[in-house]
C-alpha cells in the first residue's frame, strides 16, 4: 500500500491545520510527496533512512531542524512524516494525533478505492455481457448472481452520452499521474451513476453502469406480464425523455445524448437492445444532431447509415412497417404515392381515386406507423424500409 500525492496532499493540508506546523510528507524512496511550504518534487536522504530503518532522526532541511520519523499503517511503513521544529519541540501528543489523523484519511481513501474498484469490476462485467462477440448465457447469469446483479429480470437499454466528459476530468487534473487521473475520472462517473440510481429508486430492477469513452448505460427494469417488443416501446420511449431530463437537471457542462433501444426476452435480447439502442444513439446523432432522445424506432431505416447487418436492417423495417404491410389498400397508395415523388396529384391520377382520399389514406398510414409519407425524412424511411423488408422476402 502506497501513498500517491492527492492523498499526500490532503494529509499535510489537514494536519497543518490543526497542528499549526510546517508538516512534510516523504515516500519510501526519500522522495517528497508533499508539504505545506514546497510544492517541488526533491530527494530527502533522511526519509530514505527513516524509510529503511523505521528508526526516527532529526537533521538540518534547508537550515531548518526537522524530525522526521515512519507513518506506519496497518503495520507497514508506508512514508514518511518530517516536522519542522521551528515551532518548538515535537510532544508525543502531537505525533499520535498526526498518527491518527493520517490513518483516517487514508481509511477513507482506500474504502472509497475499493467500493469504486468495485464499481468498475461491475462495469466491466456489464460491459462484456452486453458487447462481448459471443457468450455462455449460463455463465454469464452465474457470474452476474455472484456480483448481485440481475441480468434475468426484464429490462431494456438505455445508453447515455456526455461529450467531452472524460476530456474535461483529465484536464482539470493533467498533473497527477494516469492512475490518480483514472481515480478523479471513477469518482465523477461514480457520482453521476449514483444520482441515477437515486432518482429511479423505488423502480423497476435497473442498473447503472458507465462503460468508458463518455458513455453510460442504464439497463432499465420493465414490469408487467405478457411483455413483448412492441407493447413496451411507449414506456421505453418515456424512460428515455426521463433519463436525459435526470442528467440535465445535475446542470452538466457536457452535451447529452440518448439512445433507446427496444426490449426483447432474456439475455440474448438484452445484448440486441443494446445494440438498437447504440444505433440510435449515433444514427440520431449523424441525421438530427446530439442533444436529443432517439429511440431506434424513430430512427428507422436511417441504420442504413450505420454498419450492421441485412437482417437486422429487415427486422427493423418489419417491426417498423408492419401495419402497413398488412393493410393492402394502404400498402399500394403508399407505394404509388412514393413512386409520384410525393406529388398528391399525380398519385391520386395513378390510382383512380379523388384527391381527399388519397390524403385520408395518408393519413391513416402516419397514424399506423408514426410516419408521414408527404414529409420527406418519414418518406425516405419509408422507402429504404420496404427496400429492405422486399429483398428480405424475395
Amino acid at each position: 500500500m502506497l501513498l500517491n500525492t492527492t492523498l499526500a496532499k490532503q494529509i499535510v493540508d489537514k494536519a497543518h491545520a490543526i497542528l499549526k506546523r510546517d508538516i512534510l510528507l516523504a515516500d519510501l524512496s526519500g522522495q517528497l510527496l508533499a508539504s505545506n511550504t514546497n510544492s517541488q518534487r526533491m530527494f530527502i536522504a533522511e526519509a530514505l533512512n527513516v524509510a529503511q530503518t523505521g528508526h526516527p532522526i532529526t537533521a538540518e532541511l534547508e537550515d531548518r531542524k526537522t524530525k522526521w520519523w515512519p507513518f506506519v499503517y496497518e503495520d507497514q511503513t508506508i512514508a514518511v512524516f518530517g516536522l519542522s521544529l521551528d515551532s518548538g519541540p515535537i510532544t508525543q501528543e502531537a505525533m499520535t494525533l498526526l498518527q491518527g489523523l493520517s490513518e483516517v484519511i487514508v481509511y477513507q481513501h482506500f474504502l472509497l478505492d475499493k467500493i469504486q474498484s468495485a464499481e468498475r469490476v461491475r462495469a466491466d462485467f456489464i460491459r462484456e455481457a452486453l458487447t462481448a462477440p459471443s457468450i455462455d448465457v449460463e455463465a454469464i447469469y452465474r457470474q452476474s448472481d455472484i456480483l448481485q446483479l440481475n441480468l434475468r429480470a426484464p429490462q431494456a437499454i438505455i445508453l447515455m452520452q456526455l461529450d467531452g466528459l472524460e476530456e474535461a476530468v483529465h484536464a482539470r487534473h493533467g498533473n497527477l499521474s494516469a492512475e490518480e487521473r483514472q481515480l478523479q475520472l471513477d469518482t465523477v462517473t461514480e457520482n453521476i451513476s449514483t444520482h441515477l440510481r437515486e432518482r429511479l429508486q423505488g423502480q423497476q430492477e435497473n442498473l447503472v453502469a458507465y462503460l468508458g469513452s463518455d458513455r453510460f448505460v442504464l439497463l432499465k427494469g420493465i414490469g408487467g406480464e405478457s411483455l413483448t417488443t412492441f407493447n413496451t416501446i411507449k414506456f421505453m420511449g418515456e424512460r428515455g425523455d426521463h433519463t436525459f431530463d435526470i442528467l440535465r437537471k445535475l446542470s452538466l457542462p457536457h452535451t447529452i445524448t440518448v439512445g433507446v433501444g427496444q426490449y426483447y426476452p432474456d439475455l440474448r435480447g438484452l445484448r440486441k437492445s443494446y445494440q438498437d439502442a447504440k444505433l440510435a444513439l449515433e444514427v440520431g446523432s449523424k441525421v438530427w444532431g446530439p442533444s436529443k432522445v432517439y429511440h431506434i424506432k424513430r430512427v428507422g431505416m436511417f441504420i442504413t447509415l450505420a454498419n450492421t447487418s441485412q437482417d437486422r436492417k429487415a427486422e427493423l423495417a418489419h417491426q417498423i412497417l408492419s401495419p402497413l404491410l398488412r393493410d393492402e389498400q394502404l400498402f399500394k397508395t403508399v407505394q404509388a404515392f412514393l413512386a409520384s415523388g410525393l406529388n398528391l396529384t399525380e398519385a391520386a391520377e395513378k390510382l383512380h381515386i379523388h384527391r381527399n382520399t388519397l390524403i385520408y389514406r395518408l393519413d391513416k398510414t402516419k397514424k399506423l406507423i408514426n410516419l408521414d409519407p408527404r414529409h420527406f425524412d418519414d418518406a425516405l424511411q419509408i422507402k429504404l424500409g420496404l427496400m429492405f423488408y422486399q429483398e428480405n422476402v424475395a
